[in-house]
């Protein structure tokens, strides 16, 4: 029996997840049997899973382009690579909701995966649920969803050249939400990067807070405590794969819900500027605050695009501990996502560390520094975090 994790779809999953603010809610994901969009926050079915899943899945194989598609900070980003990014999101959301490129489609790839909207029928457990959080899947299940959202967003305008931004948070001039999300336009129709359900409060000049918990506390020092924190998330905290990725999630076991499961980046900066981000007067903090709406906020995406530059800034300090996993169980993972032609693919992880060398799979994101100081983890006083596993 194979111990990987294979993607099936699973209607009707009775699922409680936790909030950002760790309250459990009971909210039911389907994959057929909800309208679009219900009531936020409530009792009520979502409807959590993308469309014509009967499609037969392909086995994804890369592309042979030579093309690079170099990612760029958001605070830094030119006219031209700014416009091309909200041109794309545009023509994204204009497609039929029921079209798997369109941006709820999208969207809803995250919210399947984080409910437990498949299970691991392939795999021999057709009644276990996966979720990609909490657990070592989390690093690689979004570098994969990136991969393809970037490319669908280059086909629709377009440009094979396409690349995500990626908010810079780690960087004192990157700290504050990127001017381009901000709404310029309160129409959303009008103003394509804009999503109504964030905290306000939020909005620039304030600086993020990486380690935030629910609470506006001002802090004079805000830059270097998030330096601090960046030191914490990927230093102090990540002196191993187990540590940094997170705890082994092996097929037929039910999704991890151990906190102490978490890799140290999830559990910290990821965590903190989702919960940061969205609207607390929103029942379970949506869009951001929650995994089956964050999807639905376009900074999500790049947010999670400097998530997945943390990987590689992890490798690059070339620490002792700092190497990928190499279980069989982690390499072997499998996910389905549409590609930029509408076919219904199955990637694995093997194919993206084996196969493709990391800088070959369009992970350029520019001459991009991290400054970290240790004095500052003394200085604050920051905890170690233990990531826990079963095995």
């Amino acid at each position: 029996m194979t111990s990987t994790i294979t993607t099936f779809p699973y209607k009707n999953t009775p699922r409680a997840f936790k909030t950002r603010t760790n309250q459990t809610q009971r909210l039911r994901v389907s994959c057929n049997l909800a309208p679009e969009d219900q009531d936020r926050g409530d009792n009520t079915l979502i409807n959590c899973c993308p469309p014509k899943l009967q499609k037969t899945i392909k086995p994804f194989v890369f592309p042979t382009e030579n093309t690079v598609r170099m990612r760029w900070s958001a605070h830094k980003g030119t006219p031209e690579q700014m416009k091309k990014f909200k041109t794309a999101i545009q023509a994204m959301k204009d497609l039929p909701h029921d079209h798997p490129h369109s941006f709820a489609s999208q969207a809803k790839i995250h919210c399947a995966y984080c409910n437990g909207a498949y299970t691991e029928v392939n795999s021999g457990f057709p009644d276990t649920r996966i979720e990609i959080h909490n657990s070592w899947l989390f690093f690689p299940f979004h570098r994969w969803y990136l991969y393809f959202f970037e490319r669908i967003l280059g086909k629709l305008i377009n440009d094979p050249t396409f690349a995500l931004p990626f908010w810079q948070w780690d960087e004192t001039d990157g700290m504050q939400m990127p001017q381009m999300f901000v709404p310029e336009n309160i129409d959303v129709n009008k103003n394509f990067l804009y999503d109504p359900f964030r905290d306000n409060k939020h909005l620039p000049p304030a600086i993020v807070d990486l380690d935030y918990a629910d609470n506006d506390k001002p802090h004079n020092d805000q830059v270097q405590r998030n330096k601090c924190t960046m030191y914490r998330d990927l230093i102090s905290n990540a002196g191993d794969p187990i540590s940094f990725f997170g705890a082994i999630y092996e097929a037929g076991e039910e999704p991890i819900p151990d906190d102490k499961s978490i890799g140290s980046v999830e559990t910290g900066c990821h965590n903190n500027v989702h919960r940061w981000v969205g609207d607390p007067n929103q029942p379970l903090h949506e869009d951001m605050g929650v995994f089956y709406s964050a999807a639905r906020d376009p900074l999500f995406y790049a947010h999670h695009a400097n998530i997945d530059r943390m990987w590689k800034l992890w490798k690059e300090l070339r620490l002792p501990g700092h190497v990928d996993l190499t279980h069989p169980s982690w390499l072997n993972a499998s996910y389905v996502f549409y590609d930029e032609n509408e076919d219904l693919v199955m990637a694995m992880l093997m194919m993206l560390m084996l196969v493709v060398p990391y800088g070959q799979m369009a992970r350029g994101y520019g001459q991009q520094v991290l400054v970290v100081f240790a004095s500052l983890a003394v200085t604050y006083g920051l905890k170690p975090w233990v990531t826990t596993s079963r095995h």
